[in-house]
């Protein structure tokens, strides 16, 4: 077999010396640029639950607390804030509510399974009305009575009665009160003496019936004189008499110039109903100034005031002395009533008991005069 010949280049080609061109690298390839890594996500902070706040501290209009809570919320602001004399009783209510709650104490017997249990569990205070009222209510889930148990107020047996007082127009009328207090068991025959008095067309500014006990001061002694803080001196008003006689309400001084000083109302009213039957007569009446006091005669319509207060149990011990002064007028305007009193028998601590209770007895001077006994004309030590 014959082997073939080499391969020979094409006739129409040339053999060339040139080199063949080279061959262009491509471009190199750019890396990407390298990825930033995000930045760590930071936790957030741990969220504290909001405060527990007391009821009383959770602000209005922030949504804490259920609606009951804020109810009572408001509620209670509104009773720290009282001043009224109802919102202070509403007070002493709820703290006997919840002094006497039954929450606060947890019942020693079961809770009754049936209306039989119900039943007997009521046989059980039966004997005791207000007891038996309470059972109910914590039944029903009511109020229960008012007072509740254990806080029936025991009241002194008299008090102070408010009524109006006299003030007559005059220099005296700013300094007179609008309103006086008595004592409960002297108003009646007081208030009679005053319409005596109206009805003959005359007047009686009273500058006060009584004083509140003294509180307990170290290094004050308790006062000596007692009547006035057992609502048994009188004092009329110091300013409606020694001014001017012709006009004051009341003047002090003697009938035809001799005998004691009266103190004497004058009529001012004599349209009154029984003003006819006052008569005008002449006195001599005392008037001051500064250092002096002058006596002069008057002649007018006056009615004598130990007529009408001693009636109504008020009386003068000793008769009034001269004035010396304005500064020094006596003691003309005061009037006591002693009615009642036993001596040798009546305490200081028997009358105050009457008209306070032990606490304000207790947080006063006075009770360091409790003992005192009435000697006839004032309340010594025994």
């Amino acid at each position: 077999m014959t082997e073939p010949p080499p391969d020979e280049p094409p006739p129409d080609e040339e053999p060339t010396d040139e080199e063949p061109p080279p061959v262009e690298e491509p471009p190199p390839v750019e890396e990407p640029p390298p990825v930033e890594e995000p930045p760590p996500v930071e936790e957030p902070p741990p969220v504290e639950p909001p405060p527990v706040l007391p009821v009383n501290d959770i602000p209005s209009g922030t949504g804490v607390g259920s609606a009951e809570e804020r109810a009572l919320d408001a509620m209670t602001t509104i009773l720290l804030s009282a001043v009224s004399p109802e919102m202070l009783a509403a007070q002493a209510l709820i703290a006997r509510r919840l002094a006497m709650s039954g929450d606060l104490f947890p019942s020693r017997i079961p809770p009754p399974r049936n209306i039989t249990e119900v039943g007997g569990y009521l046989n059980l205070v039966r004997d005791d009305p207000v007891l038996t009222a309470q059972v109910l209510a914590s039944a029903l889930g009511v109020a229960g009575p008012n007072p509740a148990l254990g806080f029936e107020p025991v009241l002194p047996p008299l008090f102070y009665a408010s009524t109006p007082n006299d003030r007559p127009v005059g220099p005296a009328q700013a300094a007179t009160p609008v309103s006086l207090s008595v004592r409960s068991d002297f108003l009646v025959s007081f208030t009679a003496a005053l319409a005596g008095l109206h009805a003959l067309g005359c007047t009686l500014p009273v500058l006060a019936a009584t004083r509140t006990l003294p509180p307990v001061v170290l290094g004050v002694p308790a006062p000596t004189d007692l009547l006035p803080y057992l609502g048994r001196v009188l004092e009329l008003v110091p300013a409606a008499a020694l001014v001017d006689p012709t006009t004051d309400p009341l003047a002090l001084g003697q009938e035809g110039a001799a005998g004691p000083q009266v103190v004497v109302t004058r009529q001012l009213d004599p349209a009154a109903p029984e003003a006819a039957t006052v008569t005008a007569s002449t006195w001599s009446l005392w008037s001051c100034d500064a250092t002096t006091c002058t006596q002069a005669d008057v002649t007018g319509p006056f009615v004598r005031l130990d007529v009408v207060l001693n009636a109504a149990g008020w009386y003068q011990s000793v008769a009034p002395a001269a004035p010396t002064s304005q500064t020094i007028p006596g003691d003309w305007f005061r009037w006591t009533n002693t009615t009642g009193l036993v001596a040798g028998a009546s305490t200081v601590g028997e009358e105050l008991r009457l008209l306070h209770d032990e606490g304000t007895i207790t947080a006063s001077s006075v009770r360091d005069r409790l003992t005192w006994v009435w000697d006839g004309a004032a309340f010594v030590a025994p």
